[in-house]
């Protein structure tokens, strides 16, 4: 069996009909598009394009896997599924390093504007472990039922509110090129969609700066916050753990939790803050992890000191508003883990699953806690609502779900979800099953009274679980009033002379990418002329090869990368265009290259104004 044979049958497991779509549209491949596999000068196979009088690669020519590994690498470690957009599947190395690369399951959209590419993709790669591992989905132009209507309506159920923290897009490198229009009406319709979600910001990348800003502001808090592993000295492991989330059957129950009070650790994700203290009950914790979530969710004075577990990305007016203890985690931001690291605290992350409650639910596993019980956790619309009464509204209004996809309940057969909900039903049934393959004993009680069914959890009310579980007496905000800030006096002093440094590091970037410009120049000098000197060529590309390690080496190109992460990667010194001779490429790189560093001047301008205006008094 091929390789090619072998793909279709293996898109036919997971979306029947997909081998016969392909095989009829075959017969029908466009005519005005020459589609070549050549060798790399490393031995790989890539993709030499001709359309419209245009001719260029998909890949580099040399150094093939570098851009694509350079690109994951910016991404870092995504939480589980988070939404990637791919436009192009021709340089198969950036789907192959996000499919390997990426521990958790995400979900990858693949839009692929050329039927003979995506054939010869699938002649060149077997696809198999990366849809087993991922949830991936093709869409194809040519293909039955995949055009411009239904490619939005799909992105609409992908790109949610609650998944835009994540959500990544990229076009590979000379789609712009090849396919232009495609490729505007492509990022259109991701940003038209993002808009709506987000109600504000106007582009991703006005997004991403804002996320900067918001970075910087909450760092603030790390000067005097504590850590997640703190946990794990004061927390008793024989007590319940209570995942209190803000769905619809919360309406049912929420009284009960009055008897779990003092009997075990009870977190409440942000939502179920106004319900639980109109219920006159006060979590031992609450969650907010969002950068756009609502301050007036938990504007209410008995939440100002109730304990916070939260991440640098959080909305900061809610992180101002609180003055009680904040926990913090690993995000992997490489500035803030200079500081974590000062703590002497060993590290510690949150698988997140996309909400608020499942960063709850995988802290509370992985401190210790042995019994989880979770409440309002409907991932479902129960009764037609999505959130309890008294959340975002007194009383939340139902909603059409006679198109929702439907999925097994917890009391019903059936019971409506959305995508985002279903995302999440999905991490909880891998996450627990991960978790109990390893800890038999590890027990998860589903007193939510309502909604989806979460595979291997005990079904009870939560009267049952509660008279069950919560036996012994703890007073946990004594627990907590034993621990110190996870910095001492030296560890601040160390802290606050960083952080006001941040905005020296900004400056010596725009310096090292000035400098990387210069050599980017001398590039397009060396190019100009009739007749080139190889060595002198070779020579000035090693030096922008070294000073690009330099620039990504230093802890706050992070911050410029995570806002620039659509950008081409370029300065690996790829050549993707086929030009007459080695001035021309010499010439393309350079002109692309001056225009990258040019962007990274001006961001590391604007972050470091963001550093002044934010750290310039620490106390």
């Amino acid at each position: 069996m091929t390789t090619y044979e072998k793909n279709l049958k293996t898109l036919a497991v997971y979306y029947p009909e997909m081998d016969r779509m392909i095989e009829k549209a075959e017969k029908e491949a466009e005519s005005d598009i020459e589609v070549i596999e050549e060798t790399s000068y490393d031995d790989e196979g890539i993709l030499k394009i001709t359309k419209d009088g245009k001719t260029c690669y998909l890949n580099g020519k040399r150094d093939t896997k570098e851009a694509a590994q350079s690109w994951v690498k910016t991404l870092g470690k995504l939480p589980r599924n988070t939404p990637v957009l791919l436009m192009g599947v021709g340089n198969y190395f950036y789907l192959k390093e996000l499919a390997e690369q990426m521990e958790h399951k995400i979900t990858i959209i693949v839009y692929e504007p050329s039927l003979k590419i995506f054939l010869k993709f699938l002649e060149m790669v077997d696809i198999e472990r990366w849809m087993d591992k991922h949830l991936i989905i093709f869409w194809v132009d040519g293909l039955d039922g995949m055009d411009e209507k239904n490619m939005k309506e799909m992105l609409q159920q992908i790109l949610k509110y609650e998944m835009l923290d994540h959500f990544k897009y990229f076009i590979l490198p000379n789609y712009e090129l090849l396919f232009r229009e495609e490729a505007v009406e492509f990022i259109k319709s991701c940003r038209d969609i993002a808009l709506k979600e987000l109600s504000g910001f106007s582009t991703n990348r006005l997004f991403s700066g804002v996320m900067v800003k918001n970075l910087f502001s909450n760092t603030r808090h790390l000067y005097k916050g504590y850590k997640t592993t703190q946990f794990i000295d004061v927390i008793p492991r024989d007590i319940p753990g209570i995942v209190v989330a803000a769905g619809p059957s919360l309406n049912k129950n929420i009284m009960e939790l009055k008897k779990a009070k003092g009997k075990a650790f009870i977190v409440a994700v942000d939502t179920a803050m106004k319900p639980l203290i109109k219920a006159g009950i006060i979590p031992d914790m609450f969650a907010v992890i969002d950068a756009l979530k609502p301050i007036d969710l938990v504007k209410e004075e008995e939440a100002k000191k109730v304990p916070l577990l939260t991440t640098l990305n959080a909305a900061p007016e809610v992180l101002n508003y609180h003055t009680g203890m904040k926990f913090f985690f690993n995000e992997g931001y490489r500035f803030a883990e200079e500081i974590f690291q000062r703590s002497g605290h060993k590290m510690g992350d949150v698988s997140s699953g996309g909400s608020v409650a499942t960063h709850v639910f995988s802290l509370l596993h992985k401190i210790g806690i042995e019994t989880i019980i979770l409440v309002g956790q409907d991932l479902a619309y129960t009764n037609n609502k999505a959130y309890a009464d008294g959340t975002f509204q007194d009383v939340i209004e139902e909603s059409d779900t006679s198109n929702f996809m439907m999925v097994e309940g917890n009391y019903e057969e059936k019971v409506p979800t959305a995508t985002d909900l279903k995302l999440f039903l999905d991490w909880y049934n891998m996450y627990i099953e991960g978790v109990q393959k390893r800890k038999p004993n590890f027990r998860v009680i589903n007193a939510t009274e309502g909604g989806a069914k979460i595979q291997n959890t005990e079904i009870m009310t939560l009267k049952e679980a509660i008279e069950q579980e919560c036996t012994k007496e703890v007073n946990i905000e004594e627990c907590l009033e034993k621990l110190p800030p996870m910095l001492n006096d030296e560890a601040k002093e160390w802290t606050r002379n960083y952080l006001q440094n941040i905005p020296e590091e900004f400056k010596k970037l725009k310096k090292d990418a000035r400098k990387m410009k210069n050599y980017y120049r001398k590039l397009d000098k060396i190019c100009q002329k009739k007749n080139i000197d190889k060595k002198e060529y070779l020579s000035i590309m090693k030096k922008i090869e070294k000073q690009m390690k330099i620039i990504e080496n230093e802890n706050v190109y992070q911050m410029i990368a995570i806002t620039m992460s659509n950008a081409q990667y370029i300065l690996q010194g790829q050549q993707y265009f086929q030009e007459k001779s080695m001035q021309d490429e010499g010439k393309e790189i350079a002109q692309m290259g001056i225009g990258y560093v040019e962007d990274v001047e001006r961001l590391a301008a604007v972050f470091q104004k963001y550093a002044e205006e934010i750290f310039s008094d620490l106390s």
